[in-house]
């Protein structure tokens, strides 16, 4: 294992990018490597004896890292247990490996909430939940979903990692080894977190996962993620707008493949609001939104347009990608009414995909979303 001092600010996130510390030796690793070398890629069954070597390494290693008040010998420590995971292959090894980590993780947890100083309880969860999400095996989702809702922002950043990376996704949608039931309530748990508190990377996670497994349960916790973005557009909170090409893409897709009318024009207003808005902050921002909030928002703009609203249409259409470069705030709402829909007449998108925005005063069908307003305009 290595690391360098430099990485320090990726301490917590375990990323390290350049240069190298041997730091081998921090753990006694030799019985287990052994044990390794010797089943896991031929795929021996271990007897209780490797058993034993595996569990007393793990078991030696967190202890370690408990007691660990250095945190970048934590670092090393957590590395070092994380080295002998063994081949991504499924094999007897791996998988007491992931089973008897993930008896252990618990374990720790228990400990960590009997901590007293504030600061280490915080460190050592942390290690653990990185250490869970890092082995990317579904014997660690589990672990994850009880912690998806933790108050820790990173702690739970990391629980979803665990529960939602795609190599975890793969393996719970294989029709070899898949879990079914384990995969509706990793989606189910991550809907009951939706919420303002949520790290937006933390949301992109969840809709990548979403719409790669793309079950019915998964694109509704896209929609939810969906709705959740627009309110914090409405409210001027959004934060890293580029994620919501994404949650686009995903809606544009789900609206493809609906057949149920009611549904599919639920979808295409989510989905009508949520890139009016995106427009709309571009245009209503410049004065001070920050040029990387600018660029985010241009890439969404573009990369929606070229996707999701030209498989709609079911033609090319770049004419609000057009208006961005001109730098003219009309001319960029000129288009976004011709395509959403404006006061009197509906956009070109609802003519192609039949629906509205609701119905307004007298039960006339309305033919716009919402407008965004300017911050602190009517409060």
């Amino acid at each position: 294992m290595v690391f360098n001092k430099s990485c320090l600010v990726a301490a917590i996130v375990g990323v390290c990018l350049s240069g190298t510390v041997s730091v081998y030796g921090v753990l006694n690793s030799t019985g287990i490597e052994a044990v390794r070398s010797r089943t896991d890629v031929s795929k021996m069954s271990l007897s209780s004896a490797d058993e034993a070597v595996v569990d007393a390494f793990i078991r030696d290693g967190l202890t370690q890292l408990f007691m660990e008040e250095d945190p970048w010998r934590a670092v090393d420590l957590r590395e070092a247990v994380l080295a002998q995971k063994g081949s991504s292959a499924p094999s007897p090894y791996s998988t007491f490996f992931a089973d008897t980590l993930a008896k252990h993780l618990r374990l720790a947890f228990e400990d960590a909430s009997r901590l007293q100083d504030v600061g280490h309880r915080r460190r050592f969860r942390l290690h653990l939940i990185v250490l869970a999400g890092m082995l990317q095996r579904t014997e660690m989702v589990p672990l994850g979903l009880e912690r998806v809702g933790d108050s820790d922002p990173t702690v739970q950043y990391w629980a979803v990692k665990s529960v939602t990376n795609p190599v975890v996704a793969a393996q719970l949608t294989s029709q070899a080894v898949g879990d079914a039931d384990l995969l509706r309530s990793v989606v189910a748990s991550l809907k009951e977190v939706v919420n303002e508190s949520v790290l937006p990377e933390t949301l992109r996670m969840m809709v990548e996962f979403a719409n790669g497994i793309a079950t019915p349960e998964a694109r509704d916790l896209v929609s939810n993620i969906a709705e959740l973005r627009i309110s914090q557009y409405a409210n001027w909170t959004v934060r890293y707008e580029l994620m919501d090409a994404m949650v686009l893409t995903g809606l544009g897709k789900q609206i493809l493949a609906e057949s149920d009318d009611a549904r599919r024009a639920g979808l295409l207003r989510r989905f009508a609001q949520l890139y009016s808005y995106v427009i709309e902050r571009f245009a209503l921002g410049q004065d001070f939104l920050s040029e990387v909030q600018k660029r985010q928002l241009v890439s969404v703009i573009a990369e929606t347009e070229n996707g999701a609203i030209t498989g709609m249409l079911n033609r090319p259409h770049d004419q609000i990608r057009k208006a961005v470069d001109s730098g003219k705030v009309s001319a960029i709402d000129a288009e976004r009414q011709l395509l959403l829909g404006g006061p009197s007449q509906r956009g070109q998108l609802a003519a192609i995909r039949s629906y509205d925005y609701g119905k307004g005063p007298g039960g006339a069908a309305m033919t716009e979303p919402v407008r965004l307003k300017v911050p602190g305009a009517g409060r």
